[in-house]
Formats: C-alpha cells, sequence, structure tokens
C-alpha cells in the first residue's frame, strides 16, 4: 500500500497517458488498491486489456508465497488465490479484456471462481483465455471440468489453452465457431470428444495434443486444420491415430516412451501435408509413409532403430517431394544410402555409431545445395557425395581426438562451393588447411577452433585459404582454449612476424570471436587490414559464436580468459584506414 501511496505523491501532475503506463507494470493486487486513493484511478486501471493471473500478480512481491509442502496449507493458498481473482473480476471496470491467462492449480473446488472468470472475459470480448492449471506440487487435484454453458451466444474466441482440465463429452461446443487455435495439455482425450470439437471448430487452423491420456483410439478429421502437434509424453497404453485433413501443411510427432508400439499413426491422408517431424525412439509406430507423397520437409530425432533397413528405402521412394531432410541422434548400425532427386538440404547430425568398424554414407543428390555433418563417435563413417550443385556445407570434427574425419573425401567434388562453416580441433589444422585451399569459389568462410593454446602456432594458414578463394567476402574465426590453465597470452609481449605474401580485393568483413586478443590472433588481423584493400570492417569479440548444425548455436558465453581491448586498439590503431572499422566488443 505505501507504493501505491507513494505513486499518488508523486504523479498528481503527470498526464493521464503517462500514469496509464505505469499502472501496465503494477501487480493486480496494487492495482485494485489505487481504487481506494482516486476515484479517477479506479476507471484508469479498467485500461489493462491483458490480465494475468499468478502468484506475482496476486500477492505483494514482497510477500509472494511458496507453494507450501502441506496439504492443509496448500489448500488455504488456492482458497485464497481463488478469492482474490473472483474479488478482481468484480471490481474489474474495464470495457474490454482482451487476454485472460491463470497460472496456479486451481481444480474443481474453484469452479465458482473459473467460471464467473471465463463468462466476464468473454462477454468483453476475450478473444484469448490460457487456463493453466499444471499441479507443480506432490498433491492430486481433482480436475476442473471445462463446460460452455456461456458460449450459446457469438463470442470472439480465437485461442484456446487448457491444461490439467477435463473436458465432458456430452457438452455443447457451438460457441467454438471463431477458434483457431486449440492447446490441450494434460487433458483426458476420447473419440467422441474430438469429433465434436473438430466438427464445430469450422475455423480450427492449429491443434495441439500435450502430454493427454487418450482414453480411446484417436481420429482427427478437420478440413480447414492447418498444423498439428501431437506430443504423447510417456504414454505407455496402445493407442492408434488415424489422421484425415485435406489442408494439412504440418504434423509434428513426439514421444518420450522407451515402450515398442506405445503409440501408432495407422493413417494420414493429408495431400497437402509439406512437413512432417517425428521424435521419439522407435519408428515402429509409423506404418509406411504412403501419406507423405508431397511432404518437402522431414525431421528425425532420436529414433533408436535400423533407419537403413527399416526408413530410409521406404522413405526416398514415397516421398519424391523431398526437399529438406534432417536426421538428428539417430541411431547408425550399417550402411546408409541416399537418393534423392528433388533433395536440396541434408543434416546428419549428433548421429551415433554402434559398430566398432567404420560404415559408409554414400549420398546421390543432384540437386543438393547444403549439407551438414556432425557426429559424435570416433568411428567416423567414410562419406560419400555426388552432389554438383553442392554450395553449402557445414562440417564438424572438433570432438575427435584422434585425426579421422575423413572430409579431404568429398573436398575434391566441392567445385561451387561458396559457403563453409567448419568446426575443427586444433590437431587436425596441419591436415584440414590442404583440402581448404581447394575451394576457389568460397564467398563465407567460418572456422571454430578447439584446443590447447600453443603459443608457437600462428594463423597464417588461413591467409592461404583466403588468397586461394578471390571471391571471399566474409571471414569468421571463433577460437575455444579447450584448456584454460594454459593462457593464450603467453608470448604477447613478442613481435609480430610478417606474412609478405598476402593480398585480396574481395574480403570485406572479418569476425573473431573467443580467444582473440593473443599476439597470433593479432597478427592475422594485421596482415587483413593491410592487405585486405576493400574491408569494411573487422570485429574482436570475447564471446562464442559459432554453429552446431541443424539451425542450433551456442549461447554467447564468454570465451576468453584475459581479454583486454587496450592491447587489440595499441596494436592495431596505426593500420586502421579510413574505410575499415575496427569494433571491439
Amino acid at each position: 500500500m505505501n507504493t501505491v501511496k507513494k505513486l499518488k505523491s508523486e504523479s498528481t501532475e503527470l498526464p493521464d497517458c503517462v500514469i496509464s503506463y505505469i499502472f501496465s507494470k503494477l501487480s493486480l493486487k496494487n492495482l485494485v488498491k489505487t481504487s481506494a486513493l482516486s476515484k479517477h484511478w479506479y476507471h484508469e486501471w479498467g485500461l489493462r486489456k491483458d490480465l494475468t493471473f499468478d502468484l506475482l500478480n496476486m500477492f505483494d512481491y514482497n510477500t509472494v508465497p511458496e507453494l507450501p509442502i502441506t496439504l492443509p496449507l496448500f489448500q488455504k493458498l488456492q482458497c485464497q488465490f481463488a478469492t482474490r481473482l473472483d474479488y478482481f473480476m468484480q471490481k474489474y471496470p474495464g470495457d474490454m479484456i482482451r487476454l485472460i491467462r491463470v497460472n496456479f492449480p486451481l481444480g474443481v473446488d474453484h469452479t465458482y471462481a473459473i467460471d464467473r472468470l471465463i463468462h466476464k472475459g468473454l462477454v468483453k470480448g476475450a478473444n484469448r483465455i490460457e487456463l493453466l492449471f499444471a499441479n507443480e506440487t506432490d498433491f492430486k487435484i481433482r480436475q476442473y471440468n471445462f463446460l460452455f454453458p456461456f458460449l450459446f451466444g457469438p463470442n470472439s474466441l480465437t485461442y484456446l489453452h487448457l491444461q490439467n482440465c477435463r473436458i465432458t463429452p456430452t457438452m455443447d461446443f457451438s460457441g467454438l465457431k471463431n477458434l483457431k487455435t486449440l492447446v490441450l495439455h494434460l487433458v483426458p482425450v476420447e473419440q467422441n470428444m474430438l469429433w465434436h470439437l473438430c466438427f464445430n471448430c469450422i475455423h480450427l487452423e492449429n491443434f495441439t495434443l500435450n502430454e493427454c491420456k487418450f482414453i480411446s483410439d484417436i481420429r482427427i478429421t478437420s478440413s480447414t486444420l492447418l498444423h498439428l502437434k501431437i506430443n504423447c509424453g510417456r504414454i505407455i497404453i496402445e493407442r492408434n491415430i488415424d489422421i484425415i485433413a485435406s489442408k494439412l501443411l504440418s504434423f509434428e510427432y513426439s514421444s518420450d516412451c522407451l515402450y515398442h508400439r506405445a503409440l501408432r499413426i495407422v493413417n494420414i491422408k493429408a495431400h497437402m501435408l509439406s512437413k512432417f517431424s517425428y521424435r521419439c525412439v522407435n519408428i515402429f509406430n509409423l506404418v509406411d509413409f504412403s501419406g507423405l507423397k508431397n511432404v518437402t520437409t522431414i525431421v528425425f530425432d532420436g529414433i533408436r532403430e535400423c533407419l537403413q533397413s527399416e526408413v530410409i528405402t521406404h522413405l526416398f521412394s514415397n516421398c519424391l517431394q523431398l526437399e529438406d531432410v534432417t536426421f538428428k541422434e539417430c541411431q547408425i548400425k550399417c550402411d546408409m544410402k541416399i537418393i534423392g532427386a528433388k533433395l536440396r538440404h541434408l543434416r546428419i547430425i549428433d548421429c551415433p555409431c554402434t559398430n566398432l568398424c567404420s560404415y559408409r554414407i554414400d549420398i546421390d543428390a543432384l540437386n543438393l545445395t547444403s549439407f551438414e555433418y556432425m557426429g559424435c563417435t570416433f568411428m567416423t563413417p567414410i562419406i560419400s557425395v555426388r552432389a554438383p550443385k553442392l554450395l553449402k556445407v557445414f562440417w564438424d570434427t572438433s570432438y575427435r581426438i584422434e585425426n579421422v574425419y575423413n572430409f579431404d573425401t568429398i573436398a575434391t567434388k566441392l567445385h561451387l562451393l561458396e559457403d563453409l562453416t567448419m568446426n575443427m580441433h586444433r590437431s587436425h589444422i596441419s591436415e584440414l588447411s590442404k583440402d581448404l585451399v581447394r575451394f576457389q569459389n568460397l564467398r563465407q568462410l567460418k572456422l571454430f577452433i578447439v584446443g590447447a593454446y600453443n603459443p608457437d602456432m600462428d594463423y597464417f594458414w588461413i591467409l592461404d585459404i583466403a588468397m586461394a578463394s578471390p571471391h571471399l567476402k566474409k571471414l569468421s574465426l571463433t577460437i575455444k582454449n579447450g584448456h584454460r590453465e594454459i593462457s593464450h597470452m603467453v608470448g604477447s609481449q613478442r613481435q609480430k612476424r610478417e606474412y609478405v605474401r598476402f593480398f585480396h580485393n574481395g574480403l570485406k568483413y572479418v569476425e573473431l570471436h573467443g580467444c582473440v586478443c593473443s599476439i597470433n590472433v593479432i597478427e592475422l588481423a594485421s596482415h587483413l587490414l593491410r592487405s585486405a584493400t576493400l574491408l569494411k570492417q573487422i570485429t574482436f569479440s570475447s564471446r562464442h559464436n559459432y554453429y552446431i548444425g541443424a539451425g542450433r548455436w551456442t549461447m554467447n558465453s564468454d570465451g576468453c580468459c584475459w581479454f583486454e581491448r587496450n592491447f587489440i586498439h595499441e596494436h592495431l590503431k596505426e593500420e586502421v584506414n579510413e574505410q575499415c572499422q575496427l569494433i571491439i566488443l
């Protein structure tokens, strides 16, 4: 209350728009208190259109309680929360509500407050309702029954998210005509209820079933559905799923269940389906690919069965429109052949091998333009690539101590390569640098190097690559000192070495990340500044920023054990010309 009184004393001269903005930052509890101080403010806080009810909003910031560990105290907190929720809605003076979100474990005992909340929200035009009643305690909560006595008339509801609720199968769904997005989380689901939902939600486009309990086999039939997500969690009851959706564009299926045949997708009829994602330890759940003939994008994640004999052949023989394929953390047990006439993008990321001998991955894709590979095993496969149009490659060898990577087997065939991202161990540099000078069409080169710092190592080999690639426009180098006890500042007082051969008239941007204020990197930067005639910008940063495959990047954590702006600036300030910026972050 003192905070609100202070607001009154300091804001009497403020315009209404400023006071409204300040009120938007107050908790709902403090918002109600303002009505006791000013009749004008009573109407002012009614401008809040997005209403979120949680512990932070319903209690003072300095007295927010923890969820009790005993049942009587927990039930007391539930009643207190529901009472405050009901009181707020009774006093709420606003003419319009846009969003209602309740994020607290309420149940059927608090139906009186929840029903009045929903009813008033819909009357005032709410288009988004989220009832997040997940039980974060060990206490069993009787689930709230979501009924629709207030949905008989027209309403503007377009988004509905129900968590840890129960939907009565016999309810009237006629009030969901405008619903476009439906999310059911921890909700018991059975066929009759789903049929009514899909039949009455005539504009439903996005549907998510997240860790729901499937009481029966499921059939999802919709003529409007565009995007479908099913996350089965750890369900172990065997159920069948039929999907019939003429306009469906994307389908994501995932399961944490370790048992075979827990949930089976027996039929997919969606001739417009273009994106299919499947994350599960086994593939027996998917009978065949006959319903995926027009799919262009497929992601397989975490499959532990034999991909080669059960999946690959059927995949590329049935899905003739495939353009983008990702295998992420999938088990590889034998040779793999990938043949795709329209395949343009291929990723094989973190796929472990269980064999003790080498295996082959043969790729025959005449239209392939990008390829990503990162293994997580010492047994590196022998990879053969027949892709004459390949322009972009990501290749990771940084986590193999042994120098077995066979990048040279495909380097000789990448004549058109323009964009190369490579993660390597320091011990691989001498051999990899011989392969990298072959790419004369490179436009962009990103290198990530990990390993203990060696004060005798220079980076002039990068200049050799740049000279061999006259079209190179952007160079990015990230260095991670794998052993912090060996400082990369050793030898920082020695004189810079010269490298007189370097000259480049295409390079424009250089980025240096991580442990990059060593004299070795300063030497590299010095030659780039002096001899790259069109260089516009060179950036130093202590942050790690490198690609790890499948659209993932590292967090921008501080990767430098000693970073000194003045050290870099003093060594390079004389070599920066007017057209080039030196940026030190």
